[in-house]
């Protein structure tokens, strides 16, 4: 073919598709929309959504925003948060259910000449940018196959009509204004998420061991490779008990840190001195509320008890994530253990059933799109909200074989002489004692003797397997912890981490007058 000949098919084809253009837009004006009204959108079952993106733009940052949960296999997963896992079953019937049989109650545009002032500009446009006004909330629904379920935009909710809001399908510039309740298509981390992170009983608590102290860590390269530098700012260290009998909690180990010997050094409570026990009580409570607002992958190279691997220190890019966030790998001793210390301190609660978690608290981590969100809604002479405000937390678990105790085993009574010592009559000796005889020489009820040493000895062996079937409970636990742990940095409210975070200050108070009175002699 020619180049004149190329030429003449291009404009032929051009030519044909401006006309196809001008058709279907000359349908479009033609079609009655206002016969839509009545009309449902989203028709398909509430089981059916497999996948579902919320997409919004940040004003701020001239930025788009984007949450995504989706099932793979029966598993719920976040993909935009790095496929963390997902408690999305309840979460997503509940967003489908809000967006499927919408009906049409009016037309309230019919040309995109409106879509900012209803609120409805799709928030994935290209030209975008912080001015912008009137951008829409975009929520696409797909089901296994990957087949769209719904693509629409939600825009401003209709003046002086409770619960209705202005929609539009993505390709289309009609708007519609239907009954909706956008309150579970949430973006917010935590609504899609198993909120209980530790899965304990705060009443299950026995122990709780306090180590107070800053650390400011800094890497350094030396002959041996990367060391960590570390400015500490050691205050104390607090163990504490549960007595079940009495209901309350006891000082077992109480160590500040003198400055002057560089050591810690144990003081006691003074007469006028108690633990504080609402402080306590915020704990408990503050650990059945240790709800997650986001996470973060950590690096890999941390052992199956998340301590560091002897070549992890070796590894900069795991180096720079820990200590970016409040954390660092030091060695607990020349060719020990290398532990990971935290810049806030560290706490260990230890259940009944000898399972220890250990919290390490890290960086302060500022999230502006939650902050400015809630202080939106504030009035002018309010505080601003510290809903913003996080931190970065490192959890594990371990056993703690101590803490169940051993099985007490009764002791067996001795055997008689006559039942351990081979008899040394001869066959024939023996043959000749008759029945009456053997019984008088014989008092000592031997078979009764054997016998109960036979259920002595069936009671202990169920005590000890009992105990061991505890111990392997306990580390089956501690495993399945830590695989949950073991791929993610945690942030928590920085609220919940005042009430858990505690040192002396805040466990010791000073009794009252009346305490003080009822304790004199």
């Amino acid at each position: 073919m020619t180049e004149m000949a190329k030429t003449i098919a291009f404009v032929a084809v051009a030519a044909g598709s401006l006309l196809v253009a001008f058709v279907v837009g000359s349908n479009v004006d033609q079609f009655d929309v206002e016969s839509l009204v009545g009309e449902r959108l989203n028709q398909f079952e509430v089981e059916a959504p497999k996948r579902l993106k919320i997409v919004k733009f940040d004003n701020d940052t001239a930025a788009v925003r984007e949450f995504e949960v989706a099932e793979a296999e029966g598993l719920w997963t976040i993909p935009s948060k790095q496929s963390y896992p997902a408690d999305a079953a309840r979460q997503m019937a509940e967003a489908a259910t809000c967006l499927i049989d919408r009906e049409v109650l009016r037309v309230a545009a019919k040309s995109a000449s409106q879509h900012q002032e209803l609120g409805v500009i799709d928030p994935t446009s290209s030209n975008l940018d912080s001015k912008a006004e009137g951008v829409g909330i975009r929520i696409t629904m797909t089901d296994v196959n990957e087949n769209t379920l719904t693509d629409m935009i939600i825009g401003k909710p209709v003046k002086d009509a409770d619960g209705q809001y202005h929609v539009r399908n993505v390709d289309q510039d009609v708007v519609y204004v239907v009954s909706l309740n956008p309150e579970p298509l949430s973006t917010r981390f935590e609504d899609w998420i198993e909120d209980d992170l530790l899965k304990l009983n705060p009443l299950d608590i026995r122990t709780v061991h306090i180590k107070d102290y800053s650390a400011e860590m800094q890497p350094v390269i030396t002959a041996e490779g990367i060391q960590i530098q570390v400015g500490w700012h050691r205050r104390g260290e607090i163990s504490l008990r549960y007595d079940e009998e009495q209901s309350e909690w006891l000082p077992e180990l109480l160590y500040e840190f003198d400055a002057g010997k560089k050591e810690m050094v144990e003081y006691t409570l003074a007469e006028d001195e108690e633990l504080n026990s609402e402080v306590l009580t915020e704990l408990r409570n503050g650990l059945d509320d240790l709800l997650l607002v986001d996470v973060e992958r950590k690096p890999g190279g941390l052992s199956a008890d998340l301590k560091a691997g002897g070549n992890f220190l070796n590894n900069n890019e795991a180096i720079s994530s820990l200590m970016e966030r409040g954390f660092a790998p030091v060695a607990s001793s020349p060719g020990g253990d290398t532990e990971i210390l935290s810049s806030e301190g560290e706490i260990t609660y230890t259940l009944q059933d000898g399972v220890e978690y250990v919290l390490r608290f890290g960086n302060l981590k500022v999230n502006n799109e939650v902050a400015a969100e809630a202080n939106a809604s504030l009035e002018e002479t309010q505080e601003v909200a510290d809903t913003g405000i996080h931190r970065y937390l490192f959890v594990m678990a371990r056993f703690n074989e101590e803490i169940i105790p051993q099985p007490e085993l009764v002791e067996l009574p001795e055997l008689p002489e006559s039942s351990t010592e081979e008899s040394t009559s001869s066959p024939a000796e023996t043959a000749s004692v008759g029945e009456d005889e053997a019984e008088e020489e014989n008092p000592d009820n031997s078979e009764n003797i054997l016998a109960a040493r036979q259920m002595i000895e069936q009671e202990n062996q169920r005590r000890l397997d009992e105990y061991q079937d505890k111990i392997k409970s306990a580390n089956q636990r501690v495993q399945e912890l830590n695989e949950r742990f073991g791929d993610w940095y945690y942030v928590i409210s920085n609220d919940v981490y005042k009430k858990i975070h505690l040192d002396r200050e805040k466990l010791v108070t000073k009794k009252t007058q009346e305490e003080q009175s009822s304790s004199l002699p």
